[in-house]
C-alpha cells in the first residue's frame, strides 16, 4: 500500500516567456498553450512526493488516485502524472530515475538549446549566450519569411570559435529537393552549420534521398511522422513508417518526441537495430529537462543533443547540474533529482496569463510586397501551398499587434478571405 497514488493535484503556473522572444514564441505551436503550464503533485501513501510538468491546462488526473504508482510507470500514459511518478517512486526505493527507465549506458547528456524561429538579431544575440554558459548545439526554426543566410551569418559572428552549432529545422518549408538543395548548399558552407532537421515534407522519400546525395551535412527526419504546419488539408504529410525511413535512407538521424517513457524506448530500439542516432525533443520546464536526462542516458542512440525548450522562460521551478561542454551530468539523487523552488510555485499560480491580443504579420518581399496575414495557419499555408516564395536574401517578417485602431480591424478583417497583398508603389 506504500506505493499506492493517495493524492494528485494539478498545480496551474503562468510561465512567462524570455522578453525578446516573446514576439517570436507567439508565432510557434506554443501560442496554444497562452502561457500555462500545469505541474502536477503526485503523493504516495507512504507520504512521497514527486512532481511532473505539462504544457496548457490541467487535465482531469483523479482517475489515477488508488492505482499502484509502480505499475504506473508503464500503464499510465499522462505525461505529467507519469514523470511525477518517477520522481515519487524513485524517492520511494531511494533510486534515481533512470533506474526505473532501463540499464544506464551514460551518466552525462549531450544537451542542446533552443528558440522558435527568431530574426538574425534575436538569434545571434542567444547563440552568443548559449555559448557562453556551455551549450554546444543551438536548435532553432528557419522560416520562409526570414532569410536564412542572414540568420546564420549573424549567429556565426556572434559566436567566433566557441564551437556552438547551429541545428536548422525547417518543418518542410523548403517544400521540395529543388529548392531545399539551392537553399542548404548555401547554408553549409558555414562551419557552425551542424545539420538540417526536416527540410521537405516528410512524405517525399525520393526527395530526402535526393537531399542527402548533394548535401554534406546531416539530415534528421521525425520518427515515422510529418512535420509539417498544414492543418486545412487532413493528412497532407503523414510521413512514412520508420522502418521505410530507414530501408530507403532518407535520414541520417531521427527525432524523437513525445512524454511516454515506454513509447520513446520502442522508438530508440528501431533507431538502435538502423544504428541511427537521435534526439529526444520536448517543451517544458527545467524538470522536463532533467526527467529528459534520466531517459537519454538510457538509450544508446541518443548521442545527438536531445531538448526540452526549457531556455525560454523569464524564470524557472528548478536549478538543473550546469553545462560543460555541451553535456549535463544525470541530476544525482533519488527520482528525478531535481527540487522544485515551492515559493516560485506559488507566485506562478497566482500571476494571471498575459493577454493574447490579435496580430497582423506582413511579410515584406526583397522588392518590396508586402503580404498581410491575420493567422499562423494562412501564413504557413500561403508557402507551403506555393502561393508565397520564400527564403529569400532580404525577406523579413513584421507584426502589427492590434493597437484597436479602424486601420488594424479594416485590414484583420480583409484578411479573412485570403491574404492581402501591397505591391510597392
Amino acid at each position: 500500500m506504500a506505493h499506492t497514488i493517495k493524492y494528485i493535484e494539478a498545480i496551474p503556473l503562468t510561465m512567462m516567456f524570455r522578453e525578446d522572444l516573446a514576439p517570436h514564441l507567439v508565432r510557434s505551436g506554443l501560442l496554444a498553450f497562452k502561457n500555462r503550464m500545469t505541474l502536477y503533485r503526485v503523493e504516495l501513501e507512504g507520504g512521497f512526493v514527486g512532481y511532473g510538468d505539462g504544457m496548457g491546462e490541467a487535465q482531469d488526473a483523479s482517475v489515477f488516485v488508488g492505482a499502484d504508482a509502480i505499475a504506473g510507470l508503464r500503464t499510465i500514459q499522462h505525461g505529467g502524472v507519469q514523470m511525477a511518478l518517477y520522481d515519487a517512486v524513485g524517492k520511494a526505493l531511494d533510486v534515481p530515475a533512470h533506474a526505473l527507465m532501463g540499464r544506464q549506458v551514460r551518466t552525462r547528456i549531450a544537451l542542446g538549446y533552443w528558440t522558435a524561429e527568431v530574426p538574425p538579431d534575436v538569434l545571434a544575440r542567444h547563440a552568443a549566450e548559449a555559448a557562453s554558459v556551455g551549450y554546444k548545439v543551438y536548435k532553432t526554426k528557419c522560416r520562409p519569411w526570414w532569410d536564412p543566410v542572414a540568420q546564420v551569418e549573424a549567429a556565426a559572428a556572434a559566436i567566433g570559435d566557441s564551437g556552438l552549432r547551429l541545428w536548422l529545422d525547417f518543418n518542410g518549408h523548403l517544400r521540395d529537393s529543388r529548392q531545399a538543395i539551392q537553399v542548404l548548399e548555401e547554408l553549409s558552407r558555414h562551419d557552425c552549420v551542424a545539420g538540417f532537421e526536416s527540410p521537405i515534407p516528410q512524405r517525399d522519400v525520393r526527395g530526402y534521398q535526393e537531399i542527402r546525395a548533394a548535401i554534406d551535412r546531416p539530415i534528421a527526419a521525425h520518427y515515422g511522422a510529418g512535420c509539417c504546419h498544414v492543418s486545412s488539408i487532413p493528412g497532407w504529410d503523414p510521413g512514412v513508417p520508420a522502418a521505410e525511413q530507414i530501408r530507403r535512407g532518407q535520414n541520417d538521424a531521427f527525432v524523437l518526441g513525445g512524454g511516454d517513457v515506454e513509447a520513446i524506448r520502442e522508438r530508440a530500439a528501431v533507431a538502435d537495430q538502423a544504428t541511427l542516432p537521435f534526439w529526444i525533443q520536448t517543451i517544458g520546464s527545467g524538470l522536463r529537462a532533467a526527467w529528459l536526462a534520466h531517459v537519454a542516458s538510457t538509450l544508446q542512440q541518443a548521442t545527438l543533443s536531445s531538448l526540452a525548450a526549457h531556455t525560454i522562460w523569464q524564470r524557472d521551478i528548478t536549478a538543473l547540474p550546469p553545462i560543460v561542454s555541451g553535456q549535463m551530468q544525470v541530476p544525482a539523487g533519488p527520482g528525478l533529482g531535481a527540487e522544485v523552488d515551492e515559493d516560485l510555485i506559488e507566485e506562478l499560480r497566482n500571476l494571471p496569463t498575459p493577454p493574447q491580443p490579435r496580430r497582423i504579420t506582413t511579410v515584406i518581399s526583397p522588392d518590396g510586397t508586402r503580404t498581410h496575414y491575420n493567422s499562423e495557419q494562412q501564413r504557413h499555408e500561403a508557402f507551403h501551398m506555393r502561393e508565397a516564395h520564400g527564403f529569400t536574401r532580404g525577406i523579413r517578417l513584421e507584426t502589427w499587434v492590434d493597437d484597436s485602431s479602424s486601420d488594424f480591424e479594416d485590414l484583420f478583417v480583409r484578411c479573412n478571405e485570403s491574404p492581402v497583398v501591397d505591391a510597392e508603389s
